[in-house]
């Protein structure tokens, strides 16, 4: 049994080795008469196949050497034609139309024998092939006779059925549209009965996208793609229907369908994808548009649906409608990994001419995202995009922190916070990254804004503002801050503001910004506000004054303190009015040193970068000593706060330069002051303790004196002193003179009798203090001259100009009184205005004393 079954596998065995074995030998039979039949007939093809191509073809073709073939493409013959070239018929002969490694003519073996020819297929291998449009609309690529297919020769016959591309550069240039597309297929391949007027192409490649430069942009460069299509043609009308072509760019996966009708220059495509990458899908984009995303990690999901449908030929240009929608997106800053996320979006772009930028249309229908986890919505449109009509409505909450980070802004150190804000603008912006005021001429915007909790320093703030809170209002071009709270340093300020031309005066250059304000301070600090981050490092007292450009304001501000360097003051204020040069305050009043001040003022910026200021006071109860400790002496050292005492009310009117650190230029003071000083001590001051040496037995160290009044003026860096009366618990005298900024005095006292003699002297001899000057009373006046300088004091007991301006005066003085006595008692010098009328001035005191009165009884 087992040897029965055994024989019967060894014949089965036999059997099939035989067949096996003839199959061999007829498949090595058939190819050797194959290649026999090629060898005997390769001259015949090779001519049969050249006369063709000469038949058809107007053009001149090099080829290096011509091969027949049966392993080129087997079981195919290939008539082989190595290193072709050909120019086009056209005088403008830049670059070779084709330049080929290879091109094999394909048919059937079985052609040989017959004795004619079917071409069946069509292969090029490692080369390149250029079409060109010129501007005139010439073309490089009409290289066939027009009645070649007349002219087709019995014995070849084209029924191609394939044509197939291997590592082949494929580029078409179209001058006319200005557009570029350049191609390198690694493998393509076409197959359908090209011969028949209608029939279906499968097509079929792997290639990479070189260049695809339509309107000024370039796309999708240097992308590998896949393609796989079938496509109806209809030669004779000449139109192209597509179905389910499937296109895979950078996995993306995009599917299209539609008709070209060649002949009428018509189009009909669609193009959509679903679920594509977004990271994949932005790489396709303009390098215009992928720049922008250069710093970002993109994710998500997108489905696009797509149609281009139209005429394109002359001027006319077909319609694009692309319709998007995203979902669960995100947008993540690479270096500081702060995202955009949770993304939900809708869109459509439309435009009825893809030529003309004023037809494209961008309709955001939704937007839905999240960043840092507070979420916000936008929806908008823009259309006309040469000079884009924007309407824009967004609403959510942001936290400024992360805003900083994500579109890294420069300029900014820190910049934290939240934001809830609700925003809708309507308008025209010609060019966003150059926004200019123009733009919000028409523009319609409206909305609010609330901060919370922000902090914020520029590369220019020595500190850090703190803003509690803003609460704003937008109003087209306005910005109206119901109220605010914010601190800076040690200062810190709440109140409201209305801001015109904001829009403009924040994105356009050297536009102007008008400000009304209420503004309070609990604490101000004038250095902190003044002082740039380049003085921060040297003295508080250093600052760089300057006014804000193009910005006019008015300011109602009140302060509880004000803080400039040791000066401090409280219960401030005053109308502060701005403009570019200048700053001008009114209704000022403050409480300072003791006392009170009330004025105004003006401070002006010159060319030269020096301040001009203006100040007219009225000072009230100042304590002299605490004046001088607060300014340091004014800068002397001569008179200083441990030489004064006292109270003092002063009528002020002053005006000074000031260098751009607010340092005085001396000379440009001028000023009157009206002073009246009471409760005074004037201790240890040397210019007067000197005087002991002329006056004797007097201590002039500690001078007290119950009030002061003078006119003190200064100009041309004098300080000019009018005759004032002092009476002090040391002596009366009287002072007049100027002292200069460099410390030089000329001091003129008058001093009398009375108040130098000392009473427990017995004998008193006048010539001691030298000449005087009798007032006919028996209590003559001493003139002393004071000269030199604060440290090196000069006394003279006789000052002969302050005598002479006396005995001037006294003798005018007696002529005035002989006048009055001849006119009162002869009538004489009637027309003198200056003299009185004492003769009726006494009968009118004497008629008022002899004057009665009776009074009657009733009866």
């Amino acid at each position: 049994m087992e040897n029965t079954e055994k024989k019967k596998r060894n014949k089965a065995l036999r059997i099939s080795l035989k067949i096996l074995l003839w199959t061999v030998i007829s498949i090595v039979f058939a190819i050797l008469l194959s290649f026999l039949l090629v060898v005997i007939f390769q001259d015949k093809i090779e001519q049969k196949v050249v006369e063709s191509l000469n038949t058809k073809l107007n053009c001149e073709i090099a080829v290096r050497d011509i091969d027949v073939s049966l392993f080129h493409n087997f079981p195919l013959v290939s008539v082989v034609l190595h290193d072709v070239s050909t120019n086009d018929k056209t005088l403008k002969k830049e670059q070779n139309l084709l330049s080929v490694k290879s091109i094999s003519f394909e048919f059937n073996i079985i052609d040989i024998i017959y004795g004619t020819y079917t071409i069946k297929q069509i292969g090029v291998k490692n080369g390149t092939v250029c079409l060109r449009v010129f501007e005139d609309k010439t073309n490089n690529f009409n290289i066939l006779k027009p009645d070649s297919s007349k002219k087709e020769t019995k014995d070849i016959e084209f029924k191609l059925n394939k044509i197939y591309l291997d590592d082949v550069f494929g580029s078409y240039c179209d001058e006319s549209n200005n557009q570029k597309y350049f191609f390198y297929f690694h493998d393509a391949k076409a197959s359908g009965d090209f011969y028949k007027d209608k029939y279906m192409v499968s097509f079929s490649t792997q290639m990479r996208i070189d260049t695809i430069f339509v309107s000024e942009m370039y796309f999708a460069p240097n992308h590998e793609a896949k393609v796989n299509a079938k496509i109806d043609v209809n030669s004779t009308d000449g139109i192209f229907e597509f179905n389910n072509a499937k296109i895979k760019l950078e996995d993306v996966l995009l599917e299209t369908k539609g008709i070209v009708e060649y002949k009428s220059k018509k189009l009909d495509l669609s193009l959509n994808s679903k679920n594509a990458n977004l990271n994949k899908f932005i790489s396709l984009f303009p390098k215009e548009y992928r720049d922008f995303f250069e710093d970002y990690k993109l994710s998500g999901d997108i489905d696009i649906a797509s149609n281009l449908k139209g005429n394109y030929k002359d001027n006319s240009f077909p319609s694009l409608d692309i319709s998007l929608e995203m979902k669960n997106g995100a947008i993540e800053e690479k270096s500081k990994r702060i995202a955009l996320k949770s993304i939900k979006l809708k869109s459509r772009f439309t435009a009825k001419n893809v030529a003309d930028k004023k037809s494209y249309t961008i309709v955001l229908n939704k937007l839905f995202a999240k960043f840092d986890g507070k979420p916000f919505y936008a929806s908008g449109k823009i259309s006309d995009l040469s000079y884009p009509v924007i309407e824009l409505k967004s609403n959510g909450q942001i936290s400024l922190s992360k805003i900083s980070d994500f579109w890294k802004i420069e300029n900014i150190k820190e910049l934290s916070g939240d934001v809830n804000y609700d925003f809708n603008f309507n308008g025209r912006i010609k060019n966003i990254s150059k926004i200019e005021a123009k733009d919000f001429i028409n523009s319609k915007s409206s909305g609010t804004l609330d901060i919370s909790n922000a902090k914020l320093q520029t590369n220019s703030m020595n500190y850090v503002a703190n803003i509690k809170k803003i609460n704003a209002l937008f109003s087209n071009t306005d910005l109206d801050i119901k109220n605010f709270n914010v601190e800076y340093g040690l200062s810190n300020f709440s109140g409201n503001a209305t801001l015109k031309e904001f829009l403009p005066y924040l994105f356009s250059k050297g536009k102007d910004l008008r400000v009304s304000a209420d503004i309070h301070s609990g604490n101000f600090d004038i250095v902190d506000l003044l002082s740039s981050t380049s003085t921060k490092s040297n003295s508080k007292k250093d600052i760089a004054f300057s006014l804000p450009k193009n910005i006019s304001a008015s300011v109602n501000f009140a302060a509880d303190r004000i803080l400039y360097n040791k000066f401090g003051a409280s219960k401030a204020k005053a109308s502060v009015y701005l403009d570019e040069n200048s700053l001008f305050a009114e209704n000022i009043y403050l409480k300072t040193l003791s006392g009170s001040i009330e004025g105004k003022g003006k401070c002006e910026i010159k060319k030269n970068n020096k301040v001009a200021i203006i100040f007219d006071a009225e000072m009230k109860g100042l304590d002299i000593r605490e004046t001088f400790i607060v300014f340091d002496n004014f800068g002397q050292k001569d008179l200083t706060y441990d030489n004064l005492r006292g109270k003092t009310n002063v009528s002020l009117k002053s005006k000074a330069v000031f260098s751009q650190s607010l340092s005085v230029e001396p000379a440009s003071i001028i000023a009157t002051a009206d002073i009246d000083v009471f409760e005074g001590k004037l201790v240890g001051y040397e210019p007067l303790n000197g005087l002991n040496k002329i006056i004797k037995k007097r201590d002039f160290s500690n001078i007290e004196f119950e009030r002061l009044t003078s006119k003190i003026s200064i100009s041309n860096k004098i300080i000019s002193i009018p005759k004032t009366e002092i009476k002090s618990n040391v002596m009366n005298l009287k002072i007049n003179g100027t002292h200069t900024f460099d410390n030089e005095i000329e001091y003129h006292l008058e001093v009398k009798l009375s108040d130098i003699k000392n009473k427990k002297d017995k004998i008193f001899t006048e010539d001691e203090y030298g000449y005087v000057v009798d007032d006919g009373l028996g209590n003559p006046t001493f003139f002393i001259l004071i000269t030199g300088t604060i440290n090196n004091p000069k006394y003279k007991q006789i000052d002969k100009r302050a005598m002479k301006e006396k005995i001037q005066e006294n003798i005018k003085t007696e002529k005035q009184n002989i006048k009055q006595i001849l006119k009162d008692e002869f009538g004489l010098f009637k027309k003198d205005s200056t003299l009185q009328n004492n003769k009726a001035e006494k009968a009118k005191k004497e008629k008022e004393s002899n004057s009665f009165k009776i009074e009657w009884d009733a009866e």
